[in-house]
């Protein structure tokens, strides 16, 4: 029961408790996603490809929340309680759902929480790297409590249970909301401004990313178990693995180097975790993501904050693209599941990520010139 306060400890957070409670919340219901997809297929007797559009209707909500946020809403307590009593209705109906399509709207609430919970804390961060590094470290965090513990839930007590647990899980932050600000008010109208060329890139380089690396990641758990031959609690450790490996790339405290570097790393164990069903080519591959794609997310965000006139602007607008690309991934994945086709899945994802690697690389050229020149 100490390994959590330990593990908090170890990472010397500094960002406001409740906000970090609800990132953590948020990112609890996220890491259930690739669980719950088989279950959802066996419940509903549909393919898991169909199931994976669950995983996109909840992005969705993403997207729209994330993109709106920023715009109309201020970071104060009635938003705070919001996203808490919307995440606690939206998975208590998903508990309760007859059919696919009423589990589709549920989850596509859901996602507007999560949206919302995901804007509240980056828009504080973003731009800082010590706060980004803090907020970064929250979702590796929670993953390695919290993949067991799904995968257990799932076999005790089935799929409605879990969404039970993760109701109020996505509740509990209501327990902190006497921490911000009661403020109550829309945003007032200001001029927003458009991104820089640059930052144009940048965010269509993270979308990108995540439409390639959603579209393998969500099937992992289903690649791990179906293709792999690995247990459920033996694919739900891996991917405590990937959360671990994540944690040291969320606090590094040195030069993190290129995000298209990291990026590329991630590409290439996109294309290994589906392409190659071993066992050891699994772990490697989903351990390695948690590091390499955590290392490139700050700095990612930190080269959008510099090369943007007005940095505060971009943080709903990093949030809502990269939330796109994975609205499309698992659909993109879906297709290429349903077809059978792993080894094509895994040379698209890499595909994508690679061309987004490489426009990152182009956009920071003077650092990484630098870099190759020191």
């Amino acid at each position: 029961m100490q390994v959590p306060v330990r593990l908090l400890q170890a990472a010397r957070l500094n960002v406001k408790p409740a906000v970090l409670i609800a990132m953590a919340s948020s990112t609890a219901v996220f890491t259930a996603t690739p669980f719950v997809l088989g279950p959802i297929s066996d419940e509903f007797d549909v393919s898991v490809g169909a199931a994976g559009w669950m995983s996109t209707a909840q992005l969705a909500g993403f997207v729209i929340a994330s993109w709106a946020a920023g715009r109309f809403l201020r970071p104060v307590r009635s938003v705070f309680i919001t996203i808490g009593l919307l995440g606690l209705v939206a998975n208590l109906s998903s508990a309760m759902a007859p059919n696919l399509a009423v589990m589709g709207g549920t989850r596509l609430v859901s996602g507007v929480s999560l949206g919302l919970a995901a804007w509240f804390g980056w828009q504080d961060a973003f731009g800082d790297t010590q706060k980004t590094g803090d907020m970064a470290v929250v979702g590796p965090l929670v993953g390695v409590i919290l993949a067991p513990g799904v995968a257990i839930v799932l076999d005790a007590a089935g799929l409605r249970w879990l969404f039970v647990v993760l109701a109020f899980v996505a509740a509990s932050p209501l327990a902190f909301a006497h921490q911000i600000s009661k403020v109550d008010r829309l945003r007032p109208h200001q001029t927003r401004h458009a991104p820089t060329r640059a930052a144009r890139v940048i965010l269509a380089s993270l979308g990108m990313v995540t439409l390639g690396g959603s579209s393998v990641f969500v099937f992992a758990a289903a690649i791990g178990t179906d293709l792999v031959g690995f247990s459920a609690v033996t694919v739900s450790l891996v991917f405590s693995g990937n959360a671990l490996a994540a944690i040291p790339a969320a606090k590094w405290v040195g030069r993190r180097g290129p995000a298209g570097l990291w990026f590329g790393c991630t590409a290439a164990l996109a294309f290994l975790l589906p392409t190659i069903h071993v066992k050891p080519v699994f772990v490697f591959a989903l351990v390695g993501w948690g590091f390499a794609f955590v290392m490139g997310i700050p700095a990612a965000f930190n080269l959008l904050a510099s090369r943007s006139n007005f940095p505060q602007e971009r943080a709903g607008d990093a949030q809502a693209v990269m939330a796109a690309g994975r609205v499309f991934g698992p659909i993109m994945g879906g297709t290429f599941i349903a077809a059978g086709q792993t080894t094509m899945m895994g040379l698209a994802a890499a595909t994508v990520m690679t061309t987004a690697a490489l426009l990152l690389l182009y956009v920071d050229r003077t650092h990484v010139k630098a870099l190759m020149t020191a």
